[in-house]
């Protein structure tokens, strides 16, 4: 379940409610419902239990687990629809109070939480197992979370059903989460112990070794839980996950790709392999499933934003400004979280669409909400140049190593391009300088550096562009492509030479400058002055 998931992939922040998994067996007891749930198989589950319920339209427990299936797809709203329908025909029932309590544990009403916690618990008279363990997992899972509280609930459990490893599993998952990793092994072996085939105690002991980053043994035990349940689709996930964090691509399409298969190609299952997709940069291929989604359900903002953000990395910018706007439309009306990737993105588009004024705007609120995206004020400098609010792209540049202390070659580039169209040429020769030092094999920065000199010393008396000019000769390999380019810095380097009266050497640089430009009237004339 990715609620219950110890380790997740950071990026999937933007996948809002992702699943897999396939059973082969139809659904025909609550018991092989809720398997579909812990197999994240979330749309078999609902279908199983709506037809539980149409054969027994009273049975509150049916309606707490059908409310647990929609809290771990993400879906709050029909959680706690299906939990208040449990209370309402079973008041006596304990569990959907634990339901609504959890609701309230992650919306942070701690105090209120623990009322339906405390209710549940005097129903079950602490001796209901279901209702210790439940209640157990709320306090260990939820944002704000009551480890010392689950500790003693879990240590009555213990002691009214010693040989359940569902016991063994949440303790295990307590003391993970309180750092304690030899004691969260020690009961996740403790469950694989009592219950061999237990996939999720396999599962459990591979995500811990995840977090320890041991990823050798982490992938042993997701393929240990593959091979006691080929059908089980979170070992895949996992597995998939892993490869991607190892740069194994392909393996990694072919884990998630098994995830989906399992899943019976459900929309759930399609919409993480679709982010997994974004994730290893297959913008193409997560497009065409992100639009098949989008035919299927219209309703998951997410997927305008993922939409969007692949858009933009292939190109398409128009069609992506229409969905990062339908995003930004809809997000008030259901109540997504906007992150600071939206405004980065919405600004990249806006700038690749003429609207330079809101991308700055964009770029601004993203840097407000994550200070990490350093990148965005190279973003802005290129912006501002463009709109010729040249000192504003200065700023960015310099704001940008502020914060980042080192600016790369392009930024020193694009700095002094700035700094040189803002007739500060003594700073712009400072970041050619700095171009060149970083990556001294590169004729465009000796050329950029030789134009800032040219101003400095606008009569060529003291012959400042001169090294530059020479070394930016000497690196240009392709002169067909670099005329323009070669005949400035030949032209420049003919002067100088006739200046100081080198005349050997500026015949040789006219007659340079007639191999690249033969019909060039500056360098015919200055040969036959030559003569």
């Amino acid at each position: 379940m990715k609620r219950a998931s110890i380790t997740k992939t950071t990026f999937f922040i933007f996948a809002l409610s992702l699943t897999f998994g396939s059973l082969t067996l139809k659904a025909q007891t609550l018991s092989e419902a809720v398997k579909y749930t812990e197999n994240e198989q979330f749309e078999n589950a609902t279908r199983a239990f709506k037809t539980l319920l149409k054969n027994q339209p009273h049975n509150a427990d049916y309606y707490f687990f059908l409310g647990e299936n929609y809290f771990n797809n993400d879906n709050e709203d029909s959680a706690r629809y299906y939990y208040q329908k449990g209370i309402e025909v079973g008041v006596s029932n304990p569990l959907n109070y634990i339901g609504i309590g959890k609701l309230l544990m992650y919306e942070g009403k701690t105090k209120d939480a623990q009322t339906q916690f405390d209710k549940a618990l005097s129903i079950g008279a602490n001796k209901n197992i279901m209702v210790l363990l439940k209640v157990s997992e709320a306090l260990i899972k939820s944002p704000k979370n009551d480890l010392d509280q689950a500790d003693k609930l879990l240590g009555i459990a213990t002691k009214l059903d010693p040989k359940n490893p569902e016991v063994y599993i949440l303790t295990g998952d307590m003391y993970l989460e309180k750092t304690d990793g030899n004691n969260a092994i020690a009961n996740y072996k403790k469950a694989q112990d009592l219950d061999k085939k237990s996939v999720k105690a396999v599962l459990r002991v591979g995500q811990l070794y995840g977090r320890a980053k041991n990823y050798t043994l982490a992938l042993d035990k997701y393929q240990d839980a593959a091979k006691i349940d080929s059908s089980f689709a979170p070992a895949y996930r996992e597995q998939g996950e892993l490869y991607y964090m190892a740069k194994q691509y392909e393996k990694a399409k072919q884990k998630y790709k098994r995830y989906l298969d399992l899943s019976g190609n459900n929309f759930s299952a399609k919409q993480r392999y679709a982010s997994f997709l974004f994730l290893n940069k297959d913008y193409k291929e997560s497009i065409v499933l992100f639009n098949e989604l989008q035919k299927q359900d219209t309703s998951k903002n997410f997927v305008n934003r993922l939409l969007a953000y692949s858009l933009y990395e292939t190109g398409d910018y128009t069609t992506g400004t229409s969905y990062i706007n339908r995003f930004f439309n809809r997000a008030p009306l259901e109540n997504t979280k906007i992150i600071a990737s939206d405004y980065e993105y919405r600004g990249k588009l806006f700038s690749k669409t003429g609207k330079d004024s809101l991308a700055i705007l964009d770029y601004e609120t993203a840097l407000k909400m994550d200070s990490s995206k350093v990148d965005l004020f190279s973003e802005m400098g290129t912006v501002y140049f463009r709109m010729k609010k040249y000192d504003m792209a200065v700023q960015s540049y310099e704001r940008k190593l502020k914060v980042s202390e080192k600016l790369n070659a392009n930024d020193y580039f694009s700095m002094g391009r700035a700094y040189y169209f803002n007739k500060d040429f003594v700073n712009a020769d400072t970041c050619f300088g700095s171009v060149i030092k970083l990556q001294n094999t590169l004729p465009i920065g000796y050329l950029w550096k030789a134009k800032a000199c040219v101003q400095l010393d606008p009569d060529s008396k003291l012959g400042l562009a001169k090294p530059s000019y020479e070394k930016y000769v000497e690196l240009t390999t392709d002169a067909k492509k670099y005329v323009k380019e070669l005949t400035e810095a030949y032209e420049y380097l003919g002067y100088y030479y006739a200046l100081v009266k080198d005349n050997a050497k500026a015949k040789e640089t006219w007659l340079k400058l007639k191999e690249v430009d033969p019909a060039n009237v500056k360098a015919q004339k200055a040969l036959e002055s030559l003569k």
